[in-house]
């Protein structure tokens, strides 16, 4: 008779299954266990055992020091962040000339200036140009004149002069006596002067200035003129026998080629087509001046005006002449519009000016302030800039790992020390 033995073949699989699960298990855990002690070898901080830490007093002066020094230099980072810094570029200026039908591009001239020992009746301003374009006598724009008592001391509110009346009356005497195209021709300028201490019906006063008439016919009633325009006499407005003195303040326009503007005593009158010039020659015209402000253009943060609050003590019958380079500079701001100006450097020269009659005829400049300008084909740029966000972070970092690791360092040099000084001392 046959025996079988019947063998459990569901519970030998299982078995075998579960056999092969755990040694996979234990493969893969082998595995991360590998991964992990490589990745530990890679750590650049080891960390120590509590149990093995040693707390030292100078370790803790060292953190103290080390966390302030940290503030400090965060707080200076931080306050450097927020400063504003201008940078600065040169190019040659390449500003376009206006369009057809815009307003020209005109270079804006502002002054403030004192004369302490001038009046003003005996003080005009004129301008020239190298193109040609002259003004003579300019007060009907945007400039003041302030007077002064003996003290300096505003004796009155800034107003303008007295506009010119001699153009107006020589202008209708020219309508009525000759054509247009006569009144309209350039006549050669004269220039007279007048002496204090002579009398008011000077006889070579009135016959130089008759004589420069001739070259209208003797055209228009001459003394009429100039007792509409000195009411109290030619002498007694040139003698400034109350010591006044007078502030020139304003702007004035001009076209942005080199040219020169001017003050100096006297009266630049515009007979019809001729200018006379009435020069005063006196050994005590004294042209001493204090500049408050002169700037060709708005002033911008850093701008420096390098005859602001500058004085001039002369002698008499001096020329002082200024000879300015102008330098067109733009702006950048960093909120708002930029801005277009011109900086300027100077050298001056001082002369003092003969008496006499050649010099007041045309032969020389009558003694006065001269400010000669011409433009340099460079301009200046200026930005202004702030460091950014990532530059901030990235000097924040430098900040602290850079006092860390200098700190460790220390730290290890100062205990170094403390073990080689004990080693010593219990020899």
């Amino acid at each position: 008779m046959d025996t079988f033995t019947e063998f459990d073949t569901t519970t030998s699989t299982v078995g075998m299954r579960r056999r092969g699960v755990t040694q996979v298990r234990e493969q893969v855990t082998t595995q991360a266990r590998k991964t992990v002690k490589v990745l530990q070898a890679m750590d650049a901080f080891p960390k120590v055992n509590e149990d093995y830490a040693q707390y030292t007093n100078m370790g803790a002066a060292v953190t103290l020091i080390c966390f302030v020094l940290c503030v400090i230099l965060f707080a200076s980072e931080v306050a450097w962040h927020r400063t504003t810094v201008t940078k600065s570029v040169l190019s040659v200026d390449n500003t376009p000339l206006p369009a057809a039908g815009q307003i020209e591009n005109k270079l804006k001239i502002y002054l403030d200036i004192t004369f302490p020992r001038v009046a003003c009746s005996l003080i005009t301003l004129d301008t020239a140009e190298v193109s040609g374009e002259r003004h003579m006598d300019i007060h009907d724009g945007h400039i003041l004149k302030r007077r002064l008592n003996s003290d300096g001391v505003p004796i009155e509110p800034p107003r303008k002069d007295k506009i010119n009346k001699f153009k107006d009356h020589i202008g209708n005497a020219t309508d009525e006596n000759s054509d247009s195209d006569s009144a309209e021709e350039e006549k050669p300028g004269a220039a007279l002067a007048t002496k204090g201490g002579h009398n008011p019906n000077n006889p070579m006063l009135m016959g130089g200035l008759l004589g420069a008439m001739m070259g209208f016919g003797g055209r228009g009633n001459l003394l009429s003129l100039f007792q509409d325009q000195f009411p109290e006499g030619i002498e007694k407005a040139f003698r400034n026998e109350n010591n006044e003195g007078c502030e020139v303040v304003g702007y004035i326009e001009v076209n942005r080629v080199a040219g020169q503007f001017h003050i100096s005593p006297g009266k630049s009158l515009n007979i019809g087509g001729m200018t006379v010039q009435l020069a005063v020659q006196s050994a005590n015209l004294n042209m001493t001046h204090y500049i408050k402000r002169l700037a060709f253009g708005e002033g911008f943060p850093g701008a420096v005006n390098p005859l602001d609050d500058e004085t001039r003590k002369l002698q008499p019958s001096s020329i002082h002449q200024y000879f300015l380079k102008v330098v067109p500079t733009t702006f950048v701001p960093l909120k708002g519009d930029n801005m277009s100006t011109n900086q300027f450097s100077v050298t001056e020269s001082i002369k003092v000016q003969e008496h006499g009659m050649s010099e007041a005829m045309g032969m020389g400049k009558p003694p006065g302030v001269y400010f000669t300008y011409e433009l340099s084909p460079i301009r200046v740029s200026y930005s202004e800039t702030r460091p950014t966000v990532g530059e901030f972070l990235t000097s924040v970092c430098a900040i602290i790992g850079g006092v860390f690791s200098l700190s460790g360092l220390v730290h290890r040099i100062l205990l170094s020390g403390t073990s080689l000084f004990k080693l010593k001392k219990d020899e």
